[in-house]
């Protein structure tokens, strides 16, 4: 990716209470991603620690989101883009806790590109997964989500990753409202029903920096988590409108 090009994407980064990674994170993805400083956007998700003040002093805008919920980061960040009449080709999504690889962030922005997808999923099953950076239960959440859009959609992926580009004209079609876990399901389902092309590719999957998962950190919270995605399938399918 060429720093010329860089002005058609939005680079959206939920955070909550990552003061321990958020540095080291964004501090990779700007000298790796090729992305410039100016197109990220770090939501601040109610986070109780330094996150906001250490993501001002690397000079990358930053939003306030009073309402924990990872889908509710994503809302208010495509809020302030609408708000500020901003028009990008794309818009990527990536976590906080640098777990994803700088260098996979330009081979979704190729693939989008030379594909013309409407979304592109980086599959940490397809790539390679370091051990640890995906709990048991995420690998068979991954698995059975990916068996029911098989089964419902006659559609084979094998990943629900976070890492993902999504043209923004198409992201805005799909009226996304989840304010929770279901926002990686909804856009992808959405984006089947609208008949949208839906492709993934692999990615390299590294352990958290520090700190623990809000997702996989604790049993309760995976099994609350997973019943959040099942939920949010069911109910995009049999009550789509």
């Amino acid at each position: 990716m060429q720093k010329e090009k860089v002005n058609d994407l939005i680079c959206i980064i939920p955070a909550r209470d990552e003061e321990l990674s958020i540095k080291q994170a964004l501090t990779g993805l700007l000298e790796g991603s090729g992305i410039g400083k100016s197109n990220f956007l770090v939501v601040n998700n109610a986070s109780k620690d330094k996150t906001a003040f250490i993501v001002k002093e690397l000079g990358i805008k930053t939003l306030d989101c009073p309402k924990i919920g990872y889908g509710s980061a994503c809302l208010v960040a495509l809020e302030w883009i609408r708000s500020m009449d901003l028009n990008p080709e794309f818009i990527l999504f990536c976590d906080a806790d640098g777990s994803d690889d700088p260098k996979d962030i330009n081979r979704l922005y190729q693939t989008i590109r030379d594909t013309n997808s409407d979304l592109v999923i980086g599959s940490r099953t397809l790539g390679v997964s370091e051990i640890g950076s995906l709990s048991p239960i995420q690998i068979f959440g991954n698995r059975l989500t990916c068996f029911l859009i098989r089964i419902f959609f006659q559609k084979k992926y094998t990943d629900m990753g976070p890492l993902r580009i999504i043209r923004y004209k198409s992201l805005t079609q799909l009226e996304m409202i989840d304010p929770t876990w279901g926002w990686n399901i909804e856009m992808h389902v959405k984006a089947l029903q609208n008949q949208m092309k839906v492709i993934e590719i692999p990615v390299h999957y590294r352990k958290r920096i520090a700190g623990i998962s809000k997702i996989s950190g604790t049993i309760s919270m995976s099994v609350r988590v997973g019943i959040k995605i099942l939920y949010t399938f069911f109910k995009l399918l049999f009550f789509r409108k």
